[in-house]
């Protein structure tokens, strides 16, 4: 994918993460009261799908299609105008946004290079956290004793700590507990209970997605809280899955909470520790305890929890939809132009691939003012669209050359200047070429200035430059240069490519042959301008 892809992909997810966290939150002011209210494992269960969801999706809305739902967030040009001289064009490409006032632009390389900074910065944060919890980790269990082994599972004392955890390594197992809850055979029952429980419903192995994405979206504060808010549920899934069991009392199980609690605030903790004392804060401790002593005996049946994972989803796929092209890239790259010579329905003048065409079709397609000139050229073309295209037909010369006006007047009939050196009307025929087609040009006539009359001129210019030159390419650099001057460019550079005399410096206005061709291929590709 492209960067401008891979951002959109960022930009989506950012938003599908923070939706998770509201559908997750709505699940639990509206699944908790119920008589029948979702268990915990369920909401866990659900939280997970989801989260999932998030990270998929907005990679199949890029793969799946180009058309947003919602307006573009922001825009990325070649350049701020169409005036910008090509030399200037790639350092000046801009992203400018739609809440912006118009007009207003930044620069596509400062403002790539702070939202990669950030996200860099981001990363390196929250990997320095993870790299310190982690060495905290590895020290504890390293200095733990090890007083039973069951295949890969592995339990642990220490006496560093005061809360029991367990831990995740491929192909290991570990449960860590305090040496305190050795000499009370109870409560280490209930803990040990409690983090075998984390390991059967892969409690360990998720805590590594979602530290992942708390270091890949540091910035999102919808993340960190989306992650508490998993965390939380494990801990309830657990309580709920334990205190189920016919063996273990509730009162009892919540004694265990409550000391354990106790024995960790009963001394300042370390920040790993606190990490990991999901019970630690009074509230959650308070809710947690509560769930325990007042679960319900019947919650809602599966199919239920599978309905709700599906509208979830459903939303979720809406929204990657609707966000999945936040910015939208109105450069044209190598590969969309040749795709559109290669999709030509005619192919009378052969157009080229080249960086003059291409850096044409950017000045007109990827900036702002190219895009308005072409909007209101082309409605402006529909009032002598088919004047000219009969006129085409009846001199047999190709559609093509629609263009042509497109790109000397924008359709308008441009009335002369002062001096009369410029041009006129539609074709910007210049005087002795207008009278030597027989067009009256003087001081109370103007046939430049009659659609059909100059229109005829022009057909039987380009027939004739044809003829003479048998080229397309040549015809069209000579309507605009002079026969003359294109000769004089064959003599000098010894070849009938149009580009190398172009190259040879035989032009009168710069880039004027790879304008019309890209005028063309807009005119073929009519969509471009959606």
């Amino acid at each position: 994918m492209s960067s401008v892809a891979w951002a959109n992909g960022y930009i989506c997810t950012n938003v599908l993460l923070a939706l998770t966290a509201l559908l997750l939150r709505a699940l639990d002011t509206v699944g908790g009261p119920l008589p029948r209210p979702i268990a915990y494992g369920h909401r866990l269960a659900v939280g997970n799908a989801l989260l999932v969801a998030a990270l998929v999706l907005p990679i199949a809305a890029q793969l799946c299609g180009d058309e947003p739902a919602l307006p573009r967030t922001a825009q990325i040009w070649s350049a701020p105008s169409m005036n910008v001289g090509a030399a200037d064009a790639p350092q000046d490409q801009r992203i400018a946004f739609s809440a912006a006032s118009p007009g207003a632009s930044l620069s596509l390389t400062a403002a790539s290079e702070a939202a990669a900074g950030l996200v860099v910065a981001g990363l390196v944060v929250a990997l320095f956290r993870l790299g310190r919890d982690f060495r905290g980790i590895r020290r504890i269990v390293s200095q733990a004793a090890t007083v039973r082994r069951h295949g890969r599972l592995s339990i642990r004392v220490s006496e560093r700590i005061d809360v029991p955890f367990s831990f995740w390594w491929p192909g290991r197992y570990l449960i860590v507990v305090p040496a305190t809850l050795v000499m009370h055979a109870g409560d280490l029952r209930m803990a040990l209970l409690h983090e075998v429980q984390h390991h059967r419903q892969h409690d360990t192995k998720w805590l590594y997605l979602y530290q992942l994405l708390e270091a890949l979206f540091f910035w999102n504060p919808a993340v960190h809280r989306l992650e508490r808010h998993l965390r939380a549920l494990q801990e309830f899934a657990c309580d709920e899955a334990v205190s189920a069991r016919r063996s273990v009392s509730r009162s009892e199980y919540c004694r265990t909470l409550l000391r354990v609690a106790e024995a960790a605030a009963s001394r300042r903790v370390a920040p790993l520790e606190a990490h990991m004392i999901d019970g630690g804060a009074a509230r959650l401790l308070q809710r947690r305890v509560e769930a325990v002593l007042h679960r319900p005996e019947r919650h809602q049946r599966k199919r239920t929890v599978l309905g709700v994972v599906a509208i979830a989803a459903a939303l979720l796929a809406v929204a990657a939809v609707g966000c999945s092209s936040a910015i939208h890239d109105r450069r044209i790259s190598p590969r969309d132009a040749a795709a559109m010579v290669a999709a030509r329905p005619n192919d009378a003048i052969p157009i080229v691939v080249n960086d003059a065409v291409l850096r044409e079709l950017n000045r007109l397609l990827a900036t702002p003012d190219g895009r308005a000139y072409l909007h209101a050229a082309i409605e402006r073309m529909r009032s002598y669209e088919a004047l000219i295209a009969s006129e085409l037909a009846r001199h047999a010369l190709p559609a093509e050359l629609l263009a042509v006006p497109l790109v000397e007047s924008g359709y308008r009939n441009f009335r002369p200047d002062g001096d009369g050196s410029h041009g006129a009307g539609l074709w910007m025929l210049i005087e002795p070429t207008a009278k030597r087609f027989g067009l009256t040009v003087d001081a109370t006539r103007d046939d430049r200035l009659d659609a059909a009359a100059e229109t005829r001129a022009a057909m039987q210019l380009f027939a004739q430059l044809h003829d003479r030159f048998g080229d397309w390419g040549l015809a069209i650099l000579a309507y605009n240069a002079g026969t003359a001057r294109v000769e004089e460019g064959v003599r000098a550079t010894g070849s009938r490519d149009v580009w190398r005399i172009i190259a040879a410096g035989y032009e009168n206005d710069a880039g004027y042959v790879p304008r019309v061709m890209a005028a063309i291929l807009v005119l073929e590709n009519p969509s471009l301008l959606n």
